[in-house]
């Protein structure tokens, strides 16, 4: 992968991550708006769900756009014997990847909405 196609795909990583940052702030705060207007029951442990997916995704998120920030600076991205690196294969330490971090933020995201579907639904 080019150092051009590497920042394009950090940028683009980037962006995608601004976006769940808002909408995981958004959902997490409308959650605790209803939560506080008194769900009980199952909707409670829902909308509690929902809320712990969506705060989880977000923090994925804000660690991702920080992540992405540095490694701005060091591309283009080389594997140990000099060959460019994908981005989604760049270690973070502790078996943690680019690409497993993004994954978890958006099924935590996901998992979120899907939460706040059963809320609903309920």
């Amino acid at each position: 992968m080019s150092a051009s196609r590497q920042k394009d795909a950090v940028e683009s990583l980037q962006a995608w991550s601004q976006w769940v940052i808002g909408l995981g702030f958004a959902a997490t705060t409308g959650c605790v708006l209803v939560l506080q207007g008194g769900a009980e029951g199952r909707a409670r442990l829902f909308l509690i769900l929902a809320i712990t997916a969506f705060a989880l995704s977000l923090l994925c998120a804000l660690f991702l756009v920080r992540v992405l920030a540095t490694l701005m600076e060091r591309l283009p991205l080389e594997s140990e014997d000099g060959r460019p690196r994908g981005l989604e294969d760049h270690p973070l330490g502790h078996g943690l990847t680019i690409g497993r971090l993004a994954r978890l933020q958006s099924w935590l995201l996901a998992l979120g909405g899907g939460f706040f579907l059963a809320w609903v639904v309920v």
